[in-house]
């Protein structure tokens, strides 16, 4: 498969280059923040669908290589239909595949692309997308074990775009929490990480060939032995430095030492156990452990689980052959030395090596076990080193191959994998692996070609790596520390008319122009949108059918879903499908409804709505829109106010309360349909101090919304039932300066036994209530607890398979 040339900036220090002083073309994002428009921004969208969320989100690039450029504006649009929002409090996610796999973990999120996903995602301009997923690890309930990963490296480089430092700080003892997670796979002896190589996204890898070479075991074929790899103790080392740099930010300097000593020594063992200089390559090497004797000692030399070479491996022998993910450690800063450097770089190039048509290849092609799948080197940080004979025209030639590998019948295209030598995908399921969002490709193209190295403090490093025969490129509105920043680069001056060489914009204003492709400019200090006063979707409902929000309809085509159209997942593709049509129905005019567990204020209704008239379908957008709530008719939208297709569209009202929101919808003519992607209603986050057990998100085979009416919570009598041994009643985006504060739980114990539950914060045990017997009355409970810095995530674990337990309110004060 050819996937992602992943990119991290090494420093170059770059003189600073002296003013000039022309008018920009000015530009206004919906943010207020002034751009500038260069490019025709409308032209380079048009033939792609959700047009919004591209005019408010992406930056814009100008560049000779048109088939790199389709690509670049192709993937945002992929990003686009990974992009979920989970539910109100957690916000956004990103899935790896637009139909969650059965083996994904909490919400359908997959470790091992949120690495790319938040490198990705940085570069938007709406904060919030990358900001949810990563708390969604660092405090919520993703698990960051399932895979290998380096969330925590991607988490502080990202501070370096946004200029949030904070933000970062505030995630230390999340980003610790998650590191420690990794510590029962940790050998101190050998001073390096393992794991199976399928748990490293690398299936049907040479370790597994090795191991199994009359392939008799097909599990330890393709899932491999654990082992040692190259890539996974890179993660980790980055990851150590990334918490380091979030202590520094914290002030917190006994952690800052730990860590950086903990990166330092275990870099120091990825030199000494997996550099092989004989190979010339970062190389697995196979665990040894100790295994326990009939007497109870120990054995005095090491036995093999994987990469097995020999019967034992004492002496921590390396696998032979030269794997892709042995180039892994340089896209983290390790091993760009020339001794180090120069032969990755040559045998990224050698055609005997890794070098293919639609490369690069997993395992060298003079391998005997070759058998290509996954590729992902690096080639930027090897290049900015400045120790090998790297050329700007060989990052260039990569980057456009791995262009044409993203192709599909002449258009912009991923999947899952790709033949190295063939113009095919090599996995690519109907309705499953369509934008397939494992990799990165804007980041490659922002940080590698175009050279945009993100900084700790209010500068901006720009270091292209296009071939000399470029005469221009541009990047435009690109979102750093809270800016919009437009780099040209115009040889002769004639196609941006702005002057001979660099020019560069902040906020529509000149601030740097020079001859020189690279500069060292000064950046005003960060902007920062406050994180506590982004709105929040009550409509999401992550969970399908059974628990709310809930989603029907007067009709539904039998091969669409009402309940898609609230699933937090925006697209508008025939297929992958991800609708609710009317489709067939006799009626004129059809109803989607959602329903809330509680009443809410509503003064919005967003809904993506979904034609493909021009694609040879029926269903068009409705030539009459109706909003009706609980005390009736809310408000009328008619086609003559430029209804948006495919695309976002909000209508928006006098606030009401309402425990539903129905959208009665009128079909154009007796041959059209009405079709919706997405139902969304935006309110302001809660402010507390009262939060509703309805409105957590509830896990458990019994844990439910029931209607209790002698509740006087809600009007409605909504409380959370069915509080057993397996339920977790979590609740999400509880807003804290830092500090202890009072827990109070309002709750009915009919049952005549003490009830015990854990509370945690940010899925770190903290306290236990104890649930007295309240009879038919609700009672309440007070404890403390420590909340962290920003949105939490408070959950109440456990409950009773005997008792009957009610939760009616969460009181933080």
């Amino acid at each position: 498969m050819a996937a992602a040339l992943s990119v991290i900036m090494t420093f170059l220090v770059l003189t600073h280059t002296v003013l000039a002083h022309r008018q920009p073309q000015i530009f206004q994002n919906t943010g207020g923040i002034r751009g500038t428009s260069f490019i025709d921004h409308e032209d380079t969208i048009s033939g792609f669908h959700g047009r919004t969320f591209l005019r408010d989100n992406i930056p814009y690039i100008d560049i000779p290589d048109k088939l790199v450029q389709d690509v670049y504006y192709y993937r945002w649009t992929s990003l686009q239909r990974n992009l979920r929002y989970v539910t109100a409090g957690i916000g956004y996610m990103c899935t790896e595949f637009v139909h969650p796999v059965g083996y994904a973990q909490a919400f359908g999120t997959i470790d091992a692309a949120a690495g790319h996903q938040i490198d990705e995602a940085r570069w938007l301009r709406n904060t919030a997308y990358a900001d949810d997923y990563i708390q969604l690890y660092t405090r919520g309930p993703a698990d960051p074990l399932q895979y290998t990963q380096w969330i925590l490296d991607a988490t502080s480089r990202r501070a370096m775009v946004t200029g949030d430092s904070e933000f970062l700080a505030n995630q230390l003892h999340g980003m610790i929490r998650v590191w420690g997670l990794w510590d029962p796979y940790f050998n101190s002896t050998v001073g390096l990480y393992y794991y199976q190589p399928v748990w490293d996204a690398q299936e049907l890898s040479l370790p597994g060939f090795v191991a199994d070479p009359g392939n008799t075991n097909w599990d330890l074929r393709k899932d491999g032995p654990d082992t040692y790899r190259p890539s996974h103790n890179a993660y980790m080392v980055a990851n150590a430095r990334a918490i380091a740099r979030a202590a520094s930010i914290a002030h917190d300097d006994l952690i800052e030492s730990n860590f950086s000593r903990i990166a330092d020594e275990l870099e120091a063992a990825m030199y000494e156990r997996l550099w092989a200089p004989e190979q010339e390559f970062f190389l697995g090497v196979d665990y040894p452990v100790f295994r326990p004797v009939p007497n109870g000692s120990k054995l005095t030399s090491f036995l093999p689980q994987m990469d097995v070479i020999r019967p034992d491996n004492p002496e921590l022998t390396r696998l032979t052959g030269r794997e892709q993910v042995g180039l892994f450690p340089y896209r983290f800063g390790i091993g760009l030395e020339k001794s180090y450097a120069q032969p990755a770089l040559d045998a990224m190039f050698d055609p005997a090596g890794f070098l293919a048509p639609y490369g690069p290849t997993t395992l060298e092609i003079r391998d005997p076990w070759f058998a290509a799948t996954k590729p992902d080197p690096n080639y930027s940080a090897i290049y900015r080193s400045g120790v090998t004979n790297a050329t700007a025209e060989q990052y260039y030639q990569y980057l456009h191959t791995y262009a044409l590998t993203q192709q599909k019948n002449g258009k912009p295209y991923v999947a899952e994998s790709h033949s190295p030598f063939g113009d095919v995908w090599s996995a690519d399921s109907r309705n499953h692996s369509e934008h397939y969002d494992h990799s990165t490709n804007n980041d490659d193209v922002i940080t590698g070609l175009l050279g945009i190295l993100p900084q700790p403090d209010d500068t901006l490093h720009i270091s292209p790596i296009v071939p000399t025969n470029w005469t221009y490129f541009a990047l435009e509105n690109l979102p750093y520390h809270g800016h919009l920043v437009t780099v040209l680069y115009d040889k002769d001056g004639l196609r941006y008319n702005a002057g001979l060489g660099l020019t560069v914009y902040v906020d529509g204003e000149i601030i740097h122009h020079g001859e020189d492709q690279f500069a060292v400019v000064p950046i005003p200090p960060p902007v920062v949108v406050p994180h506590d006063e982004k709105p929040i979707n009550i409509a999401a409902n992550p969970d399908g059918p059974g628990q709310y929000p809930t989603a029907d309809a007067t009709f539904t085509y039998p091969a669409d879903y009402s309940y898609k159209a609230i699933d937090g997942v925006v697209y508008y593709d025939q297929v992958p499908d991800n609708r609710w049509t009317d489709y067939t129905s006799p009626n004129m005019n059809d109803t989607l409804t959602v329903h809330f567990a509680r009443p809410h204020n509503v003064s919005s209704v967003t809904l993506a709505l979904y034609s493909d008239i021009s694609r040879g379908g029926s269903v068009d957008l409705p030539r009459l829109i109706e909003i009706y709530g609980s005390s009736g008719h809310v408000t009328t939208v008619d086609s003559s106010t430029m209804l948006m297709s495919n695309d976002h569209n909000e209508i928006s009202f006098d606030t009401v309360e309402t425990t539903f929101v129905a959208v009665n919808m009128y079909r154009r003519s007796a041959a059209t349909w009405v079709g919706v992607c997405e139902l969304e209603v935006w309110t302001p986050p809660p402010t507390g101090p009262t939060y509703f057990a309805v409105d957590a998100h509830l896990t458990g085979a019994n844990t439910q919304v029931l209607f209790d009416m002698s509740s006087t919570a809600t009007s409605n009598g909504a409380v959370v039932g069915g509080v057993k041994a397996d339920s977790n009643v979590a609740f999400s985006g509880i807003w804290s300066n830092g500090h202890s504060t009072r827990l109070t739980l309002s709750y009915a114990n009919t049952g005549n036994t003490v009830v015990s539950i854990s509370v945690e914060v940010n899925q770190m045990p903290q306290t236990v209530l104890t649930l007295v017997p309240s009879k038919s009355k609700y009672a309440t409970v007070a404890t403390k607890i420590t909340l962290a810095k920003g949105k939490n995530y408070v959950s109440l674990r456990g409950g009773s398979d005997e008792a009957d337990i009610q939760y009616e309110t969460l009181k933080i004060d």
